[in-house]
């Protein structure tokens, strides 16, 4: 079964009541995104997730920090995030594909972290790497397949849409999670169109199970909790 929902930040402490507080549906709660504004509310985290447990929100996701995912760093704050989620009831977490140079080590220190984190949480967390295109991204949508991790697919961030379709169509079993919206003449992160209802409507027909977010720009936020309706009313 699908679960609908809407990406929701937020960028320092004090904006956590007006962000959380009176949330009509369920959210992908999405941290900080850079590292410089992410690290001072590090080290409030159990304190932030048991006043956003204490508004009843429903979390579906975390979105979590650019950051490396290459690094033995990434295995402190990742299981900082891990715990974080874990509070708040959210199994997936997106991290993002870090510009690196791309060689055998790099990957190999990404996979292992990877691996690290599927046997320390064994399910009840799983770690998920954002879809992206580029020559530098640590995983290409491919490399993520072939190396059996799991997956969310972002529709925006793949221009390609044969890529994919066929990604929907081999890589079920790895895509966790999707970010949901268009593209359109060099923009990503728009209103959803046609080609993102095709998208759900395969989902939904594939008996796929997961959960799939709006992720829309500061411009159109006001449209995605209208968007979110129509696609439950489509799909019910």
């Amino acid at each position: 079964m699908i679960k609908f929902g809407i990406r929701q930040s937020f960028e320092n402490i004090e904006q956590i009541e007006e962000r959380f507080s009176n949330l009509p549906v369920p959210i992908e709660l999405a941290l900080p995104y850079h590292w410089n504004i992410y690290e001072p509310v590090r080290m409030h985290l159990m304190e932030i997730a048991e006043k956003i447990k204490g508004f009843h929100a429903e979390i579906l996701s975390i979105h979590a920090v650019q950051a490396p995912i290459t690094n033995d760093e990434f295995r402190i704050w990742g299981k900082e995030i891990a715990d974080f989620a874990k509070i708040l009831g959210a199994k997936i977490i997106t991290v993002h594909p870090n510009n690196t140079n791309k060689n055998q080590g790099n990957q190999e220190k990404a996979l292992k972290n990877m691996v690290y984190f599927k046997r320390a949480y064994q399910g009840e967390v799983v770690f998920c790497i954002e879809t992206f295109t580029g020559n530098r991204r640590i995983f290409d949508p491919d490399e993520i397949v072939e190396s059996g991790l799991s997956m969310t697919l972002d529709v925006a961030h793949i221009y390609d849409n044969e890529k994919i379709w066929h990604l929907l169509k081999t890589a079920k079993e790895n895509i966790k999670h999707v970010h949901l919206s268009a593209k359109r003449d060099g923009q990503h992160h728009l209103p959803v169109d046609d080609f993102c209802k095709d998208v759900v409507d395969h989902l939904v027909e594939s008996k796929w199970d997961g959960s799939v977010v709006l992720e829309y720009l500061p411009e159109f936020h006001s449209r995605m909790i209208p968007d979110l309706r129509l696609l439950e009313q489509r799909y019910k």
